[in-house]
């Protein structure tokens, strides 16, 4: 993960620091004379992560009594989701057999209580949500993995998306 941006502004001949922070920051970072790259980054706004997590934690109050032991808190609904909807990491792990596959699986299980582990045959695949930090993911990104996550969440409780989405602003 790379260091956090530094805000600068245009004043028609370059970019300079927007603040005496950001300033001291680039005096720390970067050596005079120096090219870096510069890449425009459209952040997310703080309105759409709230709405997102507001929205998810209703349909969390929501989950059928049946999805209790599943998803103890929205955290481990959401994770779950983002991996359901493609927004992960695979690692696999190729065993000799399927006991050791199986045993290989029992041990990883335990570190990271929102992955998911799968044995098929002598394959152990372990699947990581996607960080949705505003360093991780850019709008475009979260964008879509928000879509995603909170369809397939609605979904689970059985209610329409555009019913989740009206009940929280309500």
């Amino acid at each position: 993960m790379g260091a956090s941006p530094v805000y600068m502004q245009w004043d028609g001949d370059g970019f300079v620091p927007s603040s005496g922070i950001a300033r001291r920051i680039c005096n720390e970072r970067f050596t005079v004379g120096e090219v870096y790259p510069l890449e425009e980054v459209h952040a997310r706004s703080n309105a759409t992560h709230a709405h997102y997590f507001a929205v998810l934690n209703q349909i969390w109050q929501s989950l059928p009594e049946r999805f209790a032991s599943d998803f103890p808190t929205m955290e481990k609904m959401r994770k779950t989701a983002l991996i359901k909807t493609g927004f992960h990491t695979t690692t696999q792990h190729v065993c000799k057999t399927n006991a050791e596959a199986i045993r290989l699986a029992a041990m990883i299980r335990p570190y990271d209580e929102y992955q998911i582990v799968l044995v098929d045959g002598v394959v152990v695949s372990v699947y990581r949500a996607t960080s949705q930090d505003h360093v991780s993911m850019d709008r475009k990104t979260f964008q879509a993995s928000k879509e995603a996550v909170l369809t397939w969440c609605a979904d689970l409780v059985g209610v329409d998306r555009a019913a989740a989405d009206q009940s929280e602003s309500a």
